[in-house]
């Protein structure tokens, strides 16, 4: 049953992060399209940093943060569960991956954080 759950959560987050990422690429490499911008300007740090200050951004990437570092390390969990793995070690390859996976959320989350409470020139 909790296999069942992980993978039903493994399918689910991959039109979620589907959804995410256009809305990225949309927003990030598409704005003088949306926002009427030049090129140059679209480029620009402080232009950047800016966007990157929204919530809407702030949500958007830890979500895609979230999705894309459940789908990634479950499927790496499942090819290395498909190797002939003794029980304690198939336990401690789960607990690795969680906690590898908890260590580069939290440290992306900072990350984003970081960059939205960034404050240009001071």
């Amino acid at each position: 049953m909790r296999e069942t759950r992980l993978w039903s959560l493994y399918l689910l987050v991959i039109p979620i992060i589907f959804v995410l990422l256009a809305l990225h690429f949309a927003v990030m490499h598409y704005s003088p399209v949306f926002y009427g911008m030049s090129d140059e300007e679209a480029r620009n740090f402080n232009t950047m940093i800016e966007r990157g200050r929204s919530v809407a951004q702030l949500v958007l990437y830890i979500l895609l943060l979230a999705t894309s570092l459940y789908h990634g390390l479950y499927g790496l969990r499942g090819i290395i569960r498909e190797l002939p793995l003794s029980a304690p070690l198939a336990k401690l390859t789960d607990v690795g991956i969680v906690l590898f996976g908890l260590f580069i959320f939290f440290f992306g989350a900072y990350v984003t954080w970081w960059t939205f409470s960034f404050k240009i020139g001071g």
